[in-house]
């Protein structure tokens, strides 16, 4: 069993308690009570054996989500990591699934990885015999023939014409993976691609969510143009990747449309714009170019009211050099508000991935994912920036 005890408590991100304090009680897996600090059940005996966290002065939060992550992805030195094999990636995607977790994130969606290495680890976690994040996985990344593909190797699938697509998405729930991830658009990041350009079929979208659905799973998509972004919501994508292009059709869209939702990656542009020796003169180009459009259209669709994910898209390095990287993205190229931060760290991604029967909030009942930070996020995020005290992830304390 495990206590801890004199949580500070956020009413938006707790469940079924109404206190700003609370001891919460773990056992196994599972958060099975939320009490007044101090307050003990009337058998007890149990106490005597439980590891106790006093989090007086500090802050309970649910696991944090990363919607949008590539844990195979060491770097920004695409091409280095182009030639890797099988067993480098997976070191590689191990180690920064553990990073990911000592900071916080208890679950982690990847859009895109080769090998399926993300699959490995998942079936391991469940297995009980690696610490990582719980991992959903979309494996290769599907995309229509295309300028810069050759890019990133083995990540992309390609598929042209609704027959291939549906071909390769399911050859991608057939390894297991739990999702399908789509380039609706060009990439920055892909050498000599345009990110402003639309390089799907309404066709070719349309027969990846058919799959999908067969599968009671969803599609993802990688756009960023205004027209990109239409399609995809109109052929029925559950999220949409970046939306640096967005314009306000596609926020009315957005409004209109159930189960469609933007996720947006301030980070990995931060990433980009910055001093990198990785960078090619055509990759900072687009970056820088685009910096400022990105802003004002994502501030945008947040003052709209849009129901946002959170999502970085960074690489290991930059994660690990910047602590807190999104959520100072959030904030400092972004404009939102602590409070919403949190929100979209937590509720709204778990809410999103449907998931959120077992995720996303501090209840009884769900998975006992909790982070003990130290002061108050919900008034300055920039405690985020911080390493946690804690980390607890399925009730064992991994920090």
């Amino acid at each position: 069993m495990l206590i801890i005890k004199n949580a500070r408590l956020l009413e938006p991100l707790t469940e079924g308690y109404d206190l700003s304090m609370g001891d919460i009680w773990v056992e196994g897996a599972k958060i099975t009570a939320i009490r007044r600090p101090g307050e003990l059940p009337q058998e007890s005996e149990a106490i005597v054996e439980a590891t106790v966290i006093d989090a007086e002065g500090k802050t309970v939060l649910p696991g944090l989500i990363d919607m949008h992550a590539h844990v195979y992805m060491k770097s920004l030195d695409i091409e280095g990591m182009r030639d890797r094999g099988p067993a480098v990636s997976v070191l590689n995607a191990y180690q920064y699934a553990r990073e990911y977790l000592n900071a916080g994130y208890t679950t982690v969606r990847d859009c895109g990885c080769m090998y399926n290495v993300t699959v490995a680890l998942e079936e391991a976690r469940r297995r009980g015999e690696l610490d990582v994040p719980r991992l959903i996985s979309s494996g290769r990344i599907l995309t229509p023939t295309e300028t810069g593909n050759d890019t990133f190797g083995e990540l992309y699938a390609e598929a042209d014409s609704p027959w291939e697509v549906r071909k390769a998405a399911r050859e991608q729930f057939k390894l297991k993976n739990d999702f399908i991830k789509y380039m609706v658009t060009g990439a920055f990041l892909n050498e000599k691609g345009s990110p402003g350009m639309v390089i799907a079929a309404p066709d070719e979208l349309r027969a990846a969510v058919e799959v999908a659905e067969m599968k009671e799973s969803y599609v993802c998509g990688h756009a960023h143009s205004a027209v990109g972004i239409k399609r995809a919501i109109e052929a029925g994508f559950r999220t949409i990747e970046h939306g640096v292009f967005l314009d306000d059709e596609c926020i009315e869209l957005f409004l209109k449309k159930d189960g469609c939702f933007l996720v947006p990656t301030g980070a990995i542009t931060l990433a980009c714009a910055g001093d990198t020796m990785y960078m090619s003169q055509d990759l900072k180009e687009k970056a820088e170019r685009y910096f400022d459009e990105e802003r004002v259209n994502i501030n945008k669709a947040y003052e709209a009211g849009l129901k946002l994910g959170f999502g970085s898209d960074l690489d290991m390095e930059n994660f690990m050099s910047h602590v807190g990287y999104e959520f100072t993205a959030r904030t400092d190229y972004y404009n939102f508000k602590p409070m919403d931060i949190l929100l979209q760290a937590t509720k709204n991604s778990a809410e999103i991935m449907m998931m959120d029967d077992e995720i996303g909030t501090i209840k009884v009942g769900k998975a006992a994912d909790l982070v003990i930070c130290d002061g108050n996020p919900d008034e300055d995020i920039r405690v985020m920036n911080r390493p946690l005290v804690h980390v607890i992830s399925g009730g064992k304390i991994i920090r």
